[in-house]
């Protein structure tokens, strides 16, 4: 008889500590998410990355680039995901994250091109294309996103 209750005392105290393990579990998911979503800013930050002008040992070179970029004629011919967008001379699209890189410097710039949804954006073969861009941490960016816009005829879905 003891035996049994001893036993139904331990199966208690083993199915009220299954709280503590789900608990537990959660909190190292959470732990993985913050990995993966600081791994994800490093990756943003550098040098050929959209984000590199945050990044202080880019933000100088980044800020000469663009200013070099702006005097450069739209007329490179590039492919992303299947469609033919111009960007200015002697740049190239960045493969991993789809943002423009000076060739010359190898700095990327905030203007990307993505097929995800935002309000610049432009149809080709049943797909919609969008340019977004970043003109907080430099003015020249909006410039050069804006002679891109109209090379390359996207429209304002935001309107």
């Amino acid at each position: 008889m003891l035996k049994r209750v001893i036993m139904v005392i331990m199966l208690g105290l083993i199915f009220s500590s299954c709280d503590f393990i789900h608990y537990g579990k959660i909190a190292i998911q959470d732990n993985i998410r913050r990995i993966e979503m600081e791994r994800e800013r490093k990756e943003l930050r550098k040098k050929d990355a959209p984000g590199a002008i945050m990044t202080d040992e880019y933000k100088e070179g980044v800020e000469i680039a663009t200013q070099d970029i702006m005097k450069r004629p739209v007329n490179k011919r590039v492919e992303f995901e299947g469609a033919t967008f111009i960007i200015p001379e002697n740049t190239r699209l960045n493969p991993k994250h789809g943002n423009i890189v000076d060739e010359k410097t190898g700095y990327g710039i905030a203007i990307t091109f993505t097929l995800s949804p935002h309000c610049m954006s432009k149809k080709v073969n049943d797909k919609e294309y969008s340019l977004f861009y970043n003109s907080k941490h430099n003015a020249n960016v909006a410039e050069i996103a804006k002679e891109i816009i109209k090379v390359n005829g996207f429209k304002d879905t935001c309107k």
